[in-house]
């Protein structure tokens, strides 16, 4: 349940960066929003890899 919830947070995350980036171009993301994308996507990864060792 807490990987389906970090995963669906990550995909927010992104989703909101694109949203922002087509909305306003020239002004650069805000860093909070930058930084929590890339620490879900980080934890998605982190959660996945740990589920491949555990099924080797």
């Amino acid at each position: 349940m807490i990987v389906f919830l970090a995963g669906f947070a990550t995909v927010v995350a992104v989703v909101t960066c694109d949203a922002l980036r087509i909305v306003r171009p020239d002004a650069p993301l805000p860093k909070a929003a930058v930084y929590t994308a890339a620490a879900l996507l980080s934890l998605i990864c982190v959660s996945l890899l740990t589920r491949l060792i555990q099924l080797l």
